[in-house]
């Protein structure tokens, strides 16, 4: 662990994790992590993972979603089962009493994927690519609290800061902030043969990128020279399996049906409408947990009528929460009254604001000028649930006189179409563990795409600009409380639900599995009991 940390960074880990373990605990008992159990790990053969979507890129400094990223890069830190911060290619680290300069020492013997030696100077140039503006970055604005860095040696990394920054552990934590090789981004990348991303990802992380075939499946295999996990981890070495697969099947009927058959072998994200099947299949085991996210429904804000927020604001009180909660989530999801999911310091809710008024709906929709309702369209991409919700959404928006023809997207489509800005209605999810997230999507700067909301407004930016550069974490959470209740205010999204983590492992076939917090997943530890294809 680190040597010296400033209070005001502890204060904010322990208050998350706290938060989480509560969560967990209260709600998911039964279904805890099952541990490696007294079956000795054997290795070899390919563990398959059904997914209903895939990473868009495994170049960091473009990727927006991933699936496997994790393995392939490595982290300055991690967060350990508890969810505390731990070593992750930083053994210790420091700071100076006043925040500004931080120091991290990393761990020896660190190869590349490609075999060359992991340094500080990587370290440090991974970071100078990210901030380049030519490199136009779609994780940039996390990192620009680095105002400059040093490398006294080989094995130290050194980030200097204009002022405190609450928020640097999980920044330097979080997937996006894995290190990649920038002697193979400059090889393969934009300014070489434009593999990186698609064919080629060279990091530290235990598997390698193997082969990925679009809309089908991501193999990644194991790197042999790995051994310098995480020490939360059993197993810190070389993964137990040959390979890992990704499968991407948007169907979940046909998710669930690979997992019965044995083809696939965990789910990590079991559709709700099958939830009763899975939990009974023989030799499945389910893991239960809340998630760190919300479902939403979002407007394209810049353009009519969405540009008024009588109209968000009618949409939002047209909406039962608790029947979409019901007749589309069957119970297994919480119906969301805020931005922020409950298990962050951050969380604020509003019933009233987003309470199910049909009256009150048209009457502000008739203040807007829309007596008589508009036509619309209703973008989802094609993942069930967000379809139908969409469809649950259709006749409580027709109550008030707005009919939405819905329009779906695969996963490419659906990202293109965003970028496009021409946006009315859409249905969205996020999953991420930090308030920065409401910085990611409604800064106005990260308009059109991520901010795929369109928002651009002052106040906004001032609040966020305001929490992130708090001195302590309780300002940092009472001025996004602020925001909450300002962005509730304006009706910028209609928060739809929380969602539920549902993951289900076949224990005939997978040994070693754990469910990490907050629906992650570890699979450096998972072995498997008969071999498969």
């Amino acid at each position: 662990m680190s040597k010296r940390k400033t209070w005001h960074l502890m204060l904010a880990a322990v208050v998350v994790a706290a938060l989480l373990v509560l969560t967990l605990s209260a709600g998911c008992a039964k279904n805890q992590a099952a541990g490696p159990g007294s079956e000795k790990p054997r290795k070899g053969g390919n563990l398959t993972i059904g997914v209903d979507r895939e990473t868009d890129t495994f170049d960091l400094y473009q990727m927006t979603w991933s699936a496997g990223q994790a393995y392939v890069y490595d982290t300055l830190i991690t967060r350990d089962w508890n969810y505390k911060y731990a070593p992750g290619l930083a053994e210790t680290w420091e700071s100076t009493p006043d925040g500004k300069t931080w120091t991290f020492h990393l761990k020896k013997g660190v190869k590349w994927q490609d075999g060359t030696p992991f340094t500080s100077k990587d370290v440090k140039k991974h970071f100078e690519v990210m901030l380049d503006p030519k490199t136009a970055a779609a994780n940039v604005l996390d990192y620009t609290w680095i105002k400059s860095m040093e490398t006294p040696d080989d094995n130290t990394i050194v980030f200097k800061l204009d002022a405190p920054f609450p928020n640097l552990l999980f920044k330097i934590g979080q997937s996006y902030g894995a290190i990649q090789s920038p002697a193979a981004y400059a090889k393969y990348g934009p300014n070489g043969t434009k593999e990186y991303g698609t064919k080629i990802a060279v990091g530290t992380g235990p598997l390698k990128l193997k082969e990925w075939v679009p809309g089908d499946r991501i193999v990644l295999e194991r790197n042999n020279d790995y051994n310098w996990g995480a020490p939360w981890l059993d197993n810190k070495g070389p993964f137990y399996l040959d390979t890992l697969t990704y499968r991407v099947i948007p169907d979940s009927s046909t998710r669930v049906a690979e997992l019965e058959t044995g083809n696939v072998q965990v789910l990590l994200d079991v559709p709700v409408e099958h939830y009763d099947r899975v939990s009974k299949m023989p030799n499945v085991q389910v893991f239960k947990q809340p998630a760190f996210g919300l479902g939403y429904l979002a407007f394209g804000t810049a353009n009519k009528p969405f540009n008024n927020p009588k109209v968000r604001e009618a949409i939002n009180l047209a909406i039962d929460r608790e029947a979409i909660a019901k007749a589309v989530f069957f119970n297994l999801v919480q119906p969301a009254y805020g931005y922020l999911p409950p298990g962050l310091a951050e969380s604020y809710e509003d019933k009233n604001a987003m309470r199910y008024d049909v009256a009150a709906a048209k009457k502000l929709l008739a203040e807007a000028g829309y007596q008589n309702g508009f036509k619309t369209t209703l973008a989802t991409q094609n993942r069930t649930e967000h379809v139908r919700a969409a469809q649950a959404l259709q006749p409580m928006l027709e109550a008030i006189g707005i009919k939405a023809e819905i329009v779906q997207y695969d996963e490419a489509g659906y990202k293109s179409f965003l970028k496009s800005g021409k946006q009315q209605l859409f249905m969205r999810q996020y999953s991420w563990d930090n308030a920065d997230i409401l910085q990611w999507f409604l800064e106005s700067r990260q308009a059109p795409y991520p901010g795929h909301s369109l928002w651009k407004d002052n106040k906004t930016d001032q609040l966020i600009a305001t929490a992130e550069n708090a001195v302590t974490p309780d300002i940092r959470t009472q001025k996004y409380i602020e925001l909450e209740k300002y962005l509730i205010d304006q009706a910028v999204w209609a928060p739809l639900w929380y969602p539920m983590s549902i993951q289900a492992v076949r224990t005939d076939l997978v040994g070693g599995y754990r469910a990490y917090p907050g629906g992650g997943d570890v699979f450096n530890d998972v072995w498997l009991k008969k071999a498969t294809k």
